[in-house]
């Protein structure tokens, strides 16, 4: 499937909330993204991936024949956790299933890799998350270990999974 990697604009409103209207997505995002989406937390999203001076953070939105179907960030640490970024992806429910989610993963990393000098790349998806584990491993990352109970969200523990590439 081909897509691209753009950065977010203020058009991608309407797509973002449709994309996002998806329970399954908010309960396994580490993110808090709400359900039902709200306009105002749409626009700060937004806003937020717009103002990003790209200097701790890539934001890039991912399109489909120009419509937004999902977003990539890598975030970069601090101290002695500046040569790592932490992956984090979402992909629309329509498009997931069809290796979208492993190509966007490769070329982040690609990105990242080439444009800062950071060492790691990690990806925490919750340890049920099947699908986000099989886009992940697909990219090429390597799992580490399980984090058990690590996750707090909506009166609920979790389990979540460490996977790494190294560039």
């Amino acid at each position: 499937m081909q897509f691209t990697l753009e950065k977010w604009q203020n058009g991608y409103l309407n797509d973002f909330i449709a994309a996002t209207e998806d329970p399954h997505l908010a309960d396994k995002m580490c993110e808090a993204l709400p359900y039902p989406m709200d306009t105002a937390y749409a626009v700060e999203y937004i806003k937020d991936r717009m103002l990003n001076s790209e200097e701790r953070q890539i934001c890039r939105a991912v399109t489909v024949d120009g419509r937004l179907v999902g977003g990539v960030d890598v975030v970069f640490g601090n101290g002695i956790y500046e040569k790592n970024g932490e992956l984090s992806l979402w992909i629309a429910k329509d498009y997931r299933g069809k290796g979208l989610g492993a190509a966007v993963i490769s070329e982040m990393s690609r990105i990242c890799f080439a444009l800062y000098d950071i060492r790691r790349i990690e990806a925490h998806p919750y340890s049920d998350h099947k699908e986000a584990i099989t886009a992940i491993v697909n990219a090429g990352f390597q799992h580490e270990g399980t984090m058990h109970s690590a996750i707090y969200k909506n009166g609920v523990s979790y389990d979540y999974e460490v996977f790494a590439l190294l560039g």
